[in-house]
This record gives structure tokens, sequence and C-alpha cells, in this order.
């Protein structure tokens, strides 16, 4: 009788460590679900310009204003919000290296409540409304910055995860498509801004007050997981242990990868901002196209995933490579004359849907697997203000395009995308190497 009381509670202490695994689990499950659907809402929201676009020509349309409605005057409105989603995601990156993922996410989000309530109550030619609300929505992609760190509990399949979140950001530029797509255009707003004010909550109750989502996880001490422990090595260390920040960011990998991402942002922005004014003089008068494309965009994300695996498999420079190759490819489908038709359009546009997908991917991917997540707010953050910087140069680009046009600013897109290639094939003979020489330590280790 003794001896069976006694077993009770040493079965229960067995028990411990097993429900405290499962509590785990099911948190790391829970922060990734809410890290996708975040992202997917309001982390690239901006690039559905396309169908809004269209829904501001059909208002001005409807309202008889007098004052024109160019296609600079509303690229201006495209240029502030996508220099926000680049530039606007290094003060988050530093945000989150400083005040922490939660703060900085929820500061993200209001700002996308307060540019949805911006572009409901503007008119089709009140500039200044238009601009502050596509420049605050675009802020809220600092959010999916923010979150890409959630892979490092994951480290069995990190890639795939921050793929999969590159996708995620894809997905959002199918909202302004179903924001505009009814007669209700301000309810659809209003309902998202509402949307924003949720997730802000969630993001507040759910997401860590600093830096690592371990915090998060980590609330049982009795759990010891091995891919816990290798999930503390991922983020402290990535490839390039023991470095500090200042050397991450002097490092040549860090350098040639800022540099290909900057050089190849510029066309992917020029792209969205033009591809509707292009599609309408090829003849798409109704903005069916356009659409299609916006539907295109999103679906593609579907194949996040397999960016991350993909990677893993051929290399990160190989994926890149093949990324940017898409996107010049889908430059050349544009500079093909009207007579063509518009059924070849739709090849090109999932051409770049993809090669955007994994451009986008493969930099998030490669910032984390090769310097971890310690200082990876303001190396990505870094990255991407230099793009910002570097794409402003597109509204210039669709000025040219509308006075002379597209093709000649085109072909330019498409000669900056192919320049990079050396560099990918580089950073894929580096690889290589490094695969060589971890299967020679392994072999010697075996030995």
């Amino acid at each position: 009788m003794g001896r069976a009381r006694c077993d009770a509670p040493r079965d229960d202490a067995m028990d411990a460590p097993s429900r405290a695994s499962s509590r785990e689990e099911r948190r790391r499950w829970r922060l990734l679900a809410l890290a996708l659907v975040a992202s997917s809402l309001v982390a690239g929201t901006v690039y559905g310009w396309p169908p809004l676009r269209r829904s501001l020509i059909r208002a001005h349309a409807r309202s008889g204003a007098s004052d024109a409605l160019s296609e600079r005057r509303l690229a201006v409105h495209f240029t502030a919000g996508s220099w926000s989603v680049q530039g606007g995601r290094f003060i988050a990156g530093v945000s989150r290296d400083r005040f922490g993922t939660a703060f900085t996410c929820c500061a993200c989000l209001a700002f996308v409540a307060a540019g949805a309530g911006a572009l409901v109550s503007a008119a089709a030619t009140d500039d200044v409304l238009l601009t502050f609300g596509m420049f605050a929505v675009g802020l809220g992609s600092g959010l999916q910055l923010c979150v890409q760190p959630v892979a490092a509990l994951f480290p069995e399949c990190a890639s795939t995860v921050m793929s999969a979140l590159s996708g995620a950001f894809q997905v959002s530029g199918l909202v302004f498509l179903a924001l505009t797509a009814g007669d209700e255009r301000e309810i659809a707003f209003y309902v998202f801004s509402g949307v924003a004010v949720v997730l802000f909550c969630l993001c507040y109750v759910m997401l860590p007050r600093g830096q690592s989502f371990l915090e998060v996880v980590d609330e049982d001490a009795s759990t010891t997981s091995g891919r816990r422990a290798e999930a503390r090595t991922a983020r402290a260390e990535g490839v390039a242990n023991g470095h500090s920040r200042e050397e991450q960011l002097r490092s040549a990998e860090y350098f040639g990868l800022v540099a290909w991402f900057t050089i190849v942002v510029c066309p992917l922005q020029f792209y969205i901002s033009a591809i509707g004014y292009a599609l309408e003089i090829k003849g798409d008068t109704t903005g069916e196209y356009s659409s299609i494309f916006s539907a295109a965009y999103g679906a593609v994300a579907v194949f996040s995933a397999v960016g991350g695996r993909v990677a893993d498999k051929i290399g990160q420079g190989a994926c890149q490579g093949l990324a940017t190759a898409s996107v010049a490819f889908s430059f050349v489908i544009l500079c093909l004359p009207k007579s063509a038709g518009l059924g070849v359009q739709v090849f090109g546009m999932t051409m770049y849907s993809f090669g955007r997908l994994f451009v986008f991917a493969m930099y998030f991917s490669n910032v984390g697997r090769r310097f971890g997540f310690v200082h990876y707010g303001t190396l990505c953050g870094l990255g991407l203000l230099i793009s910002a910087i570097w794409s402003l140069i597109q509204y210039p680009l669709l000025s040219w395009a509308v006075e002379k046009g597209p093709n000649s600013a085109n072909a330019l897109c498409c000669a900056m995308c192919c320049v990079t290639l050396p560099y990918a094939a580089w950073l894929s003979r580096r690889e290589a190497a490094e695969r060589s020489e971890r299967r020679l330590r392994a072999e010697l280790v075996v030995r």
C-alpha cells in the first residue's frame, strides 16, 4: 500500500516534462500561426496597388471632377507606400532590436489602422490624404520583419518557415483586390481597419516583449529539449558565429547580399507601379488583367515554403539566381508588342510573381541563416533602407515610360536584374565550397 502511494507522485513527476513539452509545442505553433495571419493581412498590402488604382480612376470618373488624375499623380501614392514598406522596415528592425517584438508590431498595426482610415476618407484627387494613407499602410510591413525570427523555434525547418512568411507577405497583396471588389468600398476599408485593431490586441498579448521568441515558449525551466537548445544556437550564432554586429555589417557576404537585393528591388517596385498602365496600352481597358495580376501575385504564395526547401537542396545562390532570372524574363514578356495579345502577359505576370516571392524569401532567409537572429532586425532593416533609397528611381522611370513608351524602361529593368547574376554564381560556388568543407570535417570526426 505504502509503495503504491509513493509510486503515484513519481509518475506525476515523470509526466511533468511531457506536459511542459506539450505546452511549449502548442505555444510555438500558435506564435507561427499569428505571424502568418498577421503578415498575410498587413505586411505587403500596398503591393496590391493595381486594383486600388483602378478604383480611384473609376471614382474620379464618377465624381465628374475637372482636375486630371494623371498617371504621374497616381504613381506618387504608390511610390510613398512602396518606399515605406522598404525604408520603414529599417526603423522597425532597429525598434525590434531595441524595444522588443511586441511593441514594434503593435506600432506597425496602429499605422495600418490609421492608413486604412485615411484611404477610405480620401477623394480620388486628395493627394495628401492618399499619399499619407499608402505610406502609413506600408509601415505595416515592419511587422513581418519582426516576426521572421519565429523561425528560431523551428530549427529543423527554419528556411521553410521564413519562406512561408515571405509567402504570407505576398498574400497580403490580395487585400486591396478584396477591398475594392464590391460597391461598399468604405465599409470594407473600415472592416480592414478593425481587423488591424484586433491583430494589435493579439500581438500585444502573445508576442515576446524582448527580441527572442524563445522567451515566450521557455516559460517552464524543466523543458530542456534538444530542439530548444538547437534553436538557441541558431539564434545566437547563425553561420557567421562569433562575429559582432559591426563585423557582420562589414563582411563580404552581407555587402554582396544587400547589393544584389538593392539592385533587383527597383525593377520589382517599378513593375507594380507600371503594370496597370502597361496593360491598358496593350488593350486592357476594363482593368480585367490588372485584377488577374493581383490574383496571380497572391496565389503563388502557396509555393512559398517550396523556396526554403529548394534553397536547402540547391543552395541560396542558385535559388537567388533563378529568382532574378524569372523577374528579368517577365520584363522581356512585357516588351512584346500589342499584337502578341494579353494572354501571354498572364504568363509574364506569373513569372514576375514567382521571382518576386523568392527574391524576398531568399533575402530574409540568407540573413537569418548566415548571421543568426541576434541582430536580425538591424541587418535586414539596413538592407531594406538602402534598397528603398535606390528604388526611388521607380518614379522617374515611370515618367520616362509615360513619355517615351514603356519598352525602354522595361529593357533597363531587365538589364538591372541580369547584372546581378554573377553575384548569384559567386554565392553558389562559395556555398559549394562550404558544403565540401563541412563534409570533410565530418569525415575526419568519424575517423
